[in-house]
C-alpha cells in the first residue's frame, strides 16, 4: 500500500476525532497544549491500538467486530454526547480551568474522556481487519494512524477554545450533537452498507 494511500486512510479515521476534539476542546478545557497533548495522545494511541487490534484479531473474530462495532460506538458515542449536551444546557458552568486543575467531577470526566476516545476508535478496529486481507506494512500503518489523529485531535482541542469563546456554553451542545451525530453515522453506515 502506498504512503498516500495510509495518510487518506489516517486522515479519514482522524476525521471525527478532530470533530470530537473541536467540540471538547470549545467547552474552554484545553486552552494549553500541555492538557491538549494528553487527550490528543488519547485519541491517537486509541486509533492506533484499535487498528492493531482489528488487525492481529481479524481472522479469528472478524464477524463479531464488523457486527458489533456500530453499536458500541452509538452507545459510547451517545451516552457521551448526551452528558455533554445536558451539561450544556442543564450544566452549573464549573470546569472551565483549562484542563490545570482538577475538576470536581474528576472520575466522570476522565471515564467521559476515555468513552469518547474509544467510540471515536471502534472504526479503526474495522479498518484493521480490512487491512488484514491486503498487502500492508502493518507498524508503519498504524504508526501513520497513531501520529496523524494525536496531531489531529491536538489541533481540534487547541483552536476549540476561540470557537467556546465565540459560542459560549453552546459550544458544549454542539460538541455533544457532533459526538451524537457520529455514533448515527458510523451506526446508520454500517447498517445500511454504505
Amino acid at each position: 500500500m502506498s504512503f498516500l494511500a495510509v495518510m487518506t486512510i489516517a486522515f479519514g479515521l482522524s476525521a471525527d476525532a478532530f470533530a470530537v476534539s473541536l467540540g471538547r476542546g470549545a467547552s474552554g478545557r484545553f486552552r494549553t497544549f500541555i492538557p491538549a497533548a494528553r487527550m490528543g495522545l488519547m485519541f491517537g494511541a486509541s486509533e492506533a491500538a484499535m487498528t492493531l487490534l482489528g488487525f492481529l484479531l481479524a481472522a479469528r473474530f472478524a464477524d463479531y467486530v464488523t457486527e458489533a462495532d456500530h453499536w458500541i460506538a452509538l452507545i459510547l458515542l451517545g451516552g457521551v454526547g448526551g452528558h455533554m449536551l445536558y451539561e450544556g444546557l442543564f450544566g452549573d458552568g464549573e470546569g472551565d480551568d483549562g484542563g490545570e486543575a482538577p475538576s470536581p467531577r474528576g472520575k466522570r470526566g476522565i471515564l467521559g474522556n476515555i468513552a469518547t476516545v474509544i467510540g471515536t476508535s471502534i472504526d479503526a478496529a474495522a479498518v484493521g481487519v480490512a487491512l488484514s486481507v491486503i498487502a500492508v506494512d502493518i507498524w508503519r500503518t498504524v504508526a501513520v494512524i497513531g501520529v496523524v489523529s494525536f496531531a489531529m485531535s491536538t489541533l481540534g482541542l487547541l483552536i476549540g477554545p476561540r470557537v467556546g469563546h465565540l459560542l459560549g456554553r453552546r459550544a458544549e451542545i454542539v460538541g455533544g450533537a457532533v459526538l451524537i451525530s457520529i455514533g448515527g453515522y458510523i451506526f446508520y453506515s454500517h447498517t445500511m452498507g454504505t
